[in-house]
């Protein structure tokens, strides 16, 4: 099970580093406009100052030619980006192309079980579904992730998007996603519970004084 931050935000992406539990993140047109006006350099940016181990970048449209953008952010770092590619007939055509020039592509707003089968064709690093957007959508199964894993029969994984809460993350698991990416918001709640926090302060309390002992003090006995 992985875990990943869905943003563009520095702040956001500091604040993942700090939780000590987060292995990537995924970016998308939308949350890069909402930062910077040149989107590769903002991925050059991330790269440079935080080391998580996989960073996923959708090519944009900023640049006039999506196949150029996601060969030039896969230059950056082959080892750790990650290009998403729309679930769609023109997205896949990209996905082949820049597969076959050795990238690690993954297929995005996957919404049926049948682009299990498409990614595991074109040999995608993974699957990207919407979990709020399929529970909000009557054109899309409930049991979104639970069937794109009973389809996959490959190596191809599910990152779990779209997450708004708690609960859909865990669910995510449950139903086999392999990895959730969520908003910062929500990987904090995955450890804040108050019975947590309570526990917390109890233990914290046992040994609380005006005058702590020195650490020195102690190891020597």
């Amino acid at each position: 099970m992985s875990l990943y931050l869905d943003s563009a935000d520095l702040d956001d992406l500091r604040g993942a580093v700090e939780l000590g539990f987060v292995r990537g993140v995924t970016t998308n047109p939308t949350l890069l406009r909402k930062v910077t006006a040149q989107p590769l350099a903002h991925l050059e940016l991330v790269l440079g100052s935080i080391t998580f181990d996989e960073i996923y970048y959708q090519p944009t449209g900023a640049y006039g030619d999506d196949q150029r953008e996601a060969l030039a952010a896969v230059a950056l770092d082959r080892a750790r980006v990650i290009l998403k590619l729309p679930a769609t007939t023109r997205g896949a055509a990209l996905a082949a192309e820049l597969s076959a020039r050795g990238a690690r592509v993954a297929l995005t707003a996957a919404q049926s079980p049948a682009a299990m089968l498409v990614a595991e064709a074109l040999g995608c690093h993974a699957v990207i579904p919407y979990v709020d957007r399929a529970a909000r959508d009557v054109r899309t199964t409930d049991q979104l992730i639970a069937e794109l894993a009973r389809v996959r029969s490959g190596r191809t994984r599910i990152v779990a998007a779209s997450v708004k809460h708690v609960g859909q993350a865990v669910a995510a698991f449950v139903d086999g996603a392999d990895a959730v990416t969520a908003p910062l918001a929500v990987l904090r709640q995955l450890v804040d519970h108050p019975a947590s926090r309570e526990a917390e302060q109890a233990f914290d309390a046992e040994y609380r004084a005006d005058d702590p002992i020195p650490l020195e003090a102690a190891a020597a006995g």
